[in-house]
């Protein structure tokens, strides 16, 4: 059992509208059902309010991850990558537990330092507003 626990994440209509939206060329023949789900590690979380926090601190680099998967201009992608968009873009599937039952030890693939396979990362988060105290 891994330390780890997992979403899958689907592409909705508002993603593929975009995807036809920048490539209004090839684009028209893609539907949803080709467009593959992903499965991604997230931190491990314990109950439901727990992995809604999870994904708030993860949802801006799968979103980013998702759009460089159809397209690597960051130019094109929405400017507005907040939790609320990524949940009308794409289903998100919770699974608290994930077992490893592969032989051999889990490797990157994209290289040791790789910790993006983007260009460039997302932009870092910014830390909520500090609150002076009170006098």
């Amino acid at each position: 059992m891994l330390n780890r626990s997992a979403i899958i994440v689907r592409p909705k209509k508002p993603f593929l509208d975009w995807v036809r939206a920048v490539d209004y060329d090839d684009a028209p023949e893609v539907t949803l059902d080709q467009m593959d789900a992903t499965l991604y590690l997230v931190p491990d979380y314990e109950d439901p309010a727990d992995a809604e926090k999870g994904l708030r601190c993860v949802c801006e680099e799968i979103f980013c991850r998702e759009l460089e998967g159809w397209y690597t201009d960051v130019d094109v992608w929405p400017k507005d990558r907040s939790l609320k968009v990524f949940k009308q873009w794409f289903d998100v599937q919770h699974h608290e537990v994930v077992e490893d039952v592969g032989r051999g030890p889990i490797e990157n693939d994209e290289g040791p330092d790789e910790k993006h396979r983007f260009s460039p990362a997302p932009p870092p988060r910014r830390p909520p507003p500090s609150r002076k105290p009170r006098s």
